[in-house]
């Protein structure tokens, strides 16, 4: 019954018209409805045998909009489950079905939260924060409607991961694929997820600094699976997870984009789990007052319930700078897979990192038989792009990983994360995929890109961000719905040409500056052949048409390389990636820290048929429609 309430939503919603539920009914629904055995009644009673029909199918809509209520509040707070910081995930429910369409009716608004004790303006999705998490299984087609309810500000969301193969305009980046969605105003995504495609992803907003004020949400794609009722259900649970700032990231990205930053990283103040944190309120500076009250220990939810056995965590990097190390006091962490469903040969580990913004790993999590009788997450914020100090900022992180801390008061925070032995560095994985030949054959097109971040006195020391001396800014329209002969000088797009045989790609980036960035590319995932991180004082760059691979700096991974969509280019040094361009459009390359962003660290790939180098054929004036020029 809930499976055919939950259809009749979605054709519900995706109609954008509610008022007539019994029109919706499919033919096996209507088939299922009672009915009254056929007798013949007097003609004077006709009258009255109507109005009892009439009111038996208004008393079953009524029943029926009841139930449907109650499975949508369900599924709410299912996902906003208070008992427990982790969000609960459904893979059985989804794995084990058929393709479908699932359709969300979102309304972005602004409010007043105070996540981790201190109060914020922070972005709410139907009144939430952080937004709605999607389930959904690969094959299914994602419609939703987002209204933006803000004052002032237009809005975008990215479905970061997902490939949007034949739906390059619903890739959500602007300046490349749309115009932000005005005030007041509405616009429809609606895409189809690949059969093939599966893993932890995440959506969040594309336009201005909205990631960083909470505009974002978790987006778990599960892998289809026949139906076994004898098989051992596995618990799983998604966190996100990234570093916070007290103030505004419009605030952030104007002290940065001065002298004063001289290019150096601003520093959060705290982080949060799935929009809750715990802040040491004694911590704040007068400089900078803020409105905080402390989070009482047994006010706060446990990481999760479960005691014993195995729990899945599929854990988002939703921060702006920093990469996160964790780890859970008594109990081991494995990790199974990364980014988009890459799984990954590695053993348990007590601490696992780094995990870099942007970026997503997979976490079996198992208890140990002697277990701490006071169970932590600890989450440690990498000290690498925290060039300043901030004194209101604890590195060190600790929440509640069981039910029985948070009801032990012998202490209010657990000690430091200290890296022991069993340490697991997530970028020493390797993948347990077979070999591509792609991957393993010559590149048939290299792309090289020197990334940095430059202070020039030509641009009053402002710090700008750089790939091959071009500082990016979004033009007035969308790249897909122009042609090349109008794109400004601020827009670095190598032209890839691939027709029916798609063409290879060897891209190296180089990182010139003194700290690692997150880069992701938008349409597709790729293979991390090499990755070098240089010692301080050198530099690690790697020239693809002078150096042979023997000679270059790093090790080589051809026969299992990471397959990822966010990869991080280590300071000073350089990864070389490999990826089929096999999806035509237009595709956005950018680092994830959002002050580097912001200030010009990106470009991207125009993907098409051979000769159209031009963006004629290309072109999507459906781009546009949301521009106002």
């Amino acid at each position: 019954m809930r499976d055919r309430l939950e259809d009749r939503r979605l054709l519900d919603e995706v109609d954008g018209d509610s008022d007539d539920v019994a029109s919706q009914l499919s033919a096996n629904e209507e088939a299922a409805l009672p009915t009254e055995p056929a007798v013949t009644r007097p003609k004077s009673r006709s009258k009255f045998t109507v109005l009892r029909i009439v009111g038996f199918l208004l008393a079953l809509s009524l029943a029926s909009i009841v139930v449907l209520a109650f499975a949508i509040d369900r599924h709410t707070r299912d996902s906003f489950d208070e008992s427990q910081l982790a969000i609960p995930l459904h893979p059985v429910e989804h794995s084990t079905r058929d393709p479908t369409t699932l359709t969300f009716e979102w309304h972005v608004t602004l409010g007043t939260r105070a996540p981790d004790g201190v109060e914020k303006q922070v972005y709410h999705v139907n009144g939430h924060f952080p937004g709605p998490t999607i389930e959904g299984r690969s094959g299914d087609r994602i419609i939703v409607r987002v209204y933006n309810d803000l004052k002032d500000e237009g809005l975008s969301l990215h479905w970061h991961g997902l490939r949007m193969q034949g739906f390059n305009a619903m890739d959500g980046a602007v300046g490349f694929t749309q115009c932000p969605i005005s005030p007041a105003s509405s616009f429809v995504y609606d895409f189809r997820i690949r059969d093939d495609e599966h893993g932890t992803f995440w959506w969040h907003s594309h336009a201005q600094l909205q990631r960083a004020d909470g505009l974002f949400g978790g987006l778990v794609i599960h892998e289809p699976r026949r139906h076994d009722a004898n098989a051992a259900l596995q618990d799983e649970a998604l966190l996100l997870i990234g570093d916070w700032f007290h103030r505004k990231q419009g605030d952030i990205l104007a002290w940065y984009s001065s002298p004063a930053s001289a290019g150096k990283e601003p520093v959060p103040d705290s982080i949060v789990i799935n929009g809750r944190g715990r802040y040491d309120c004694s911590m704040a500076v007068p400089a900078r007052p803020v409105h905080c009250k402390a989070t009482a220990l047994s006010d706060f939810p446990p990481l999760i319930k479960k005691s014993a056995g195995e729990t899945r965590l599929r854990v988002v990097n939703t921060g702006t700078v920093a990469g996160l190390t964790l780890g859970v006091d008594g109990a081991s962490l494995q990790p199974l897979e990364v980014d988009g469903g890459c799984k990954v040969d590695a053993n348990a580990g007590d601490s696992v990192g780094t995990l870099y913004p942007g970026e997503r790993v997979d976490l079996l999590l198992k208890w140990k038989s002697d277990q701490a009788a006071e169970p932590w997450f600890n989450v440690y914020l990498d000290h690498e792009n925290l060039g300043f100090g901030n004194p209101a900022l604890n590195p060190n992180h600790t929440f509640p990983a069981l039910p029985k801390t948070v009801t032990g008061h012998d202490r209010e925070y657990a000690s430091p994360l200290k890296f022991r032995d069993h340490h697991m560095d997530l970028a020493m994985l390797s993948s347990t995929e077979e070999p591509s030949r792609i991957v393993t054959a010559d590149e048939e097109q290299t792309i090289l890109l020197y990334a940095s971040t430059q202070t020039l006195s030509v641009n009053g020391n402002i710090p700008l961000g750089f790939i091959n001396h071009t500082s990016w800014h979004p033009q007035s329209l969308p790249l897909l719905s122009q042609n090349r002969s109008s794109w400004d000088d601020k827009q670095l797009i190598p032209f890839i040409p691939s027709g029916s045989k798609p063409t290879r790609v060897k891209l190296v980036i180089n990182n010139l500056d003194d700290g690692s960035h997150p880069f992701h590319l938008h349409g597709y995932s790729f293979h991390v052949l090499s990755s070098f991180r240089a010692e301080s004082g050198s530099l690690g760059s790697y020239n693809p048409y002078a150096t042979s691979e023997s000679d270059s700096p790093g090790e080589w991974n051809r026969e299992r390389p990471l397959r990822k969509d966010t990869v991080s280019v280590p300071r000073k040094g350089h990864v070389v990636l490999s990826f089929v361009a096999d999806n035509p459009g237009m595709w956005m390359l950018h680092c994830h820290m959002l002050v580097h962003m912001g200030t010009g660290m990106a470009t991207g790939f125009q993907v098409g048929v051979p000769g159209d180098e031009e963006h004629i054929y290309g072109l999507d004036e459906s781009a546009a429609k949301l521009c106002k020029v």
